[in-house]
């Protein structure tokens, strides 16, 4: 009975233990989607600049909606 004892509690640790794991890498991954997101809205805003002052350049040229 003991050894069957001692044995689901390794069995258990090693659970929980893979279980960490998975946190961590599960931490990790939405940590870097964190950052993408961030990245993503960075470069739209840009783009939405750059074709604001696109347009804004045409209108000042009288070529808009050429």
């Amino acid at each position: 009975m003991a050894g069957s004892m001692a044995e689901y509690k390794r069995q258990t640790r090693a659970h929980i233990a893979g279980l960490q794991g998975q946190l961590t890498d599960a931490q990790y991954r939405a940590e870097l989607a964190e950052k993408q997101v961030r990245q993503i809205s960075a470069d739209r805003d840009i783009w939405k600049h750059r074709a604001l002052e696109a347009e804004a350049a045409l209108k000042s040229t009288g070529r808009a909606g050429e």
